[in-house]
């Protein structure tokens, strides 16, 4: 089960989490701010079944070869896949790690969620080695985690992960920036139209668009 959550997100701690009230000092921490969004390439290939480089070129996201459409019926581009940009922004607070994400270049009108995938040193890697935890941000039924992009691409969400039990597996400390070595927010697409509560649901229905980077 682990292993096929992992692959369906791109980007416990042990021994129980730390909560914000239990380390007072964790509330001092300035907000920190990345406007590095990183363009997901993982699970999407083009026609011929390889990651695409091509602006042009249209997208089918990996898992099982669906064309990626936009909510008007149209195939994405990669140009089109690649568009977002913005900003996240994340803050220690009395209640859990608040993650604020205000984005730009999204489909319109597009369904989206966002994620916490959290690992311990040495952090990322492609075999997913280091990967401990994986949930919506907010609540853990992930009723909080998502958002309809508006007619010019234009969206935000935010909510408060609180520290214990993610919705998918592992768990994140009560302040993730001074708890966990490197966590990302990652925002997947939805070619259903529809979320799917504790996880972002079936293979062929969403894809990784974007995420946000922050390591200790």
């Amino acid at each position: 089960m682990k292993a096929v959550l992992a692959a369906a997100l791109l980007l416990c701690a042990c021994g129980g989490a730390t909560s914000v009230s239990d380390n007072p000092s964790v509330q001092d921490l300035a907000p920190e701010r990345d406007t590095a969004i990183v363009h997901v390439p993982l699970f999407i290939r083009d026609a011929a079944g390889q990651i695409p480089t091509d602006p042009a070129a249209l997208v089918y996201e990996a898992r099982l070869g669906n064309p990626v459409l936009a909510r008007d019926g149209h195939q994405l581009t990669l140009a089109e896949f690649n568009a977002p940009r913005g900003r996240a922004s994340v803050k220690c607070v009395e209640r859990g790690t608040h993650a604020v994400l205000e984005l730009t270049g999204l489909i319109p009108f597009g369904v989206y969620t966002v994620w916490n995938v959290v690992f311990r040193a040495p952090g990322f890697d492609p075999s997913f080695a280091n990967l401990i935890a994986l949930g919506a941000i907010g609540e853990s039924d992930g009723s909080q985690n998502s958002f309809v992009a508006d007619s010019t691409g234009a969206g935000s969400v935010s909510a408060i992960t609180p520290g214990g039990p993610l919705s998918a597996f592992g768990s994140i400390a009560g302040c993730a920036l001074a708890g966990e070595f490197e966590f990302h927010l990652v925002g997947a697409y939805h070619i259903d139209g529809r979320t799917h509560g504790e996880t972002p649901g079936a293979a062929g229905t969403f894809v990784e668009q974007f995420g946000f980077m922050f390591k200790r």
